[in-house]
């Protein structure tokens, strides 16, 4: 088995993993998009954007992670290091839409730690 092939075999668990939490964070932000009214920021927020605008944030970050996923499957170092980053994002935004839907950013949250775990001590060769 080449090292390529190897390298590709080690990133199928944390390449479903960023599909399913890039899948997540579409959803969320279609919702929020759609129907804003069904989240609501807690008075005093200090991070009280419109809904909409965090729908957007959402959409865009599970976008990104659902074509980073995709590109994880092949192995290449680029796009272990742009999975990194991109689940940081969403851990990042997640921990800020935690006040508005609890439940839902934990779970992602869980997610996006454990695609940053596999991805990082995943193995070097490229």
């Amino acid at each position: 088995m080449t090292t390529t092939a190897v390298t590709a075999k080690r990133h199928i668990f944390p390449a479903i993993m960023l599909l399913v939490g890039g899948g997540w964070q579409a959803f969320t932000g279609i919702a929020a998009i759609a129907r804003g009214g069904y989240f609501t920021a807690p008075a005093g927020y200090a991070f009280e954007f419109s809904i909409a605008a965090w729908g957007w944030v959402h959409l865009i970050v599970g976008a990104f992670a659902i074509a980073v996923g995709i590109a994880l499957f092949t192995g290449n170092a680029t796009a272990r290091l742009l999975g990194l980053i991109l689940a940081s994002t969403s851990l990042i935004a997640n921990f800020l839409w935690l006040p508005i839907e609890p439940a839902w950013s934990i779970a992602v949250i869980a997610l996006d730690t454990i695609v940053i775990w596999a991805l990082a001590t995943g193995d070097n060769r490229t």
